[in-house]
């Protein structure tokens, strides 16, 4: 369960005791055992709460988990990429394989700078050395960065949903190369 190393960036795995600490939504906890984290990872507090009962359900999930977007040149937490479950097989086009569904956030002041396109890739690659085919992204349909990522990566629309959280989302689809 290393952390995974991009040109740029680090993607380091929160460890239990890390999704535990912005689960309760504490601050210092937080700073000792992952780092200094913006403001914006605590909205999603109910992430890492989901994230961590996976995690003890299913130990096999444990790599796929929270990870840290981190800037190699200062250590700075940037934004925040998991896993919503560990790979599952999936049918596409006639074709079977594993996909995984990603979601990602960048935090001001670092977007518009490529890291969600190099952290998207970074874990990419690393579900590729893990027998994945097929990278999953829901994304909203007013969410423009993230819609020009997708066409960027090659992802076609294969659906739509209403989320109980974030409302309507387009679900695509790319083969990771």
């Amino acid at each position: 369960m290393n952390d995974i190393e991009t040109e740029r960036l680090v993607l380091k795995l929160v460890s239990l005791a890390g999704l535990a600490a912005i689960a309760a939504e504490d601050e210092e906890a937080c700073s000792r055992i992952i780092g200094a984290l913006p403001r914006e990872w605590f909205e999603d507090a109910w992430v890492a709460e989901l994230r961590l009962r996976q995690w003890n359900e299913d130990q096999a999930y444990a790599p796929w988990s929270i990870r840290a977007i981190t800037l190699k040149s200062t250590g700075e937490i940037v934004g925040g990429i998991n896993c919503h479950d560990q790979p599952r097989l999936m049918e596409h086009g006639g074709d079977t394989g594993l996909a995984v569904e990603m979601g990602y956030s960048i935090y001001d002041p670092w977007r518009r700078n490529g890291y969600a396109t190099e952290t998207v890739l970074g874990l990419s690659r690393f579900a590729a050395n893990h027998e994945v085919r097929w990278v999953k992204l829901s994304i909203s349909p007013e969410n423009q960065p993230s819609l020009r990522l997708a066409k960027k990566l090659g992802a076609k629309k294969i659906g739509s949903q209403i989320d109980g959280i974030d409302g309507p989302e387009d679900i695509y689809l790319f083969e990771i190369e």
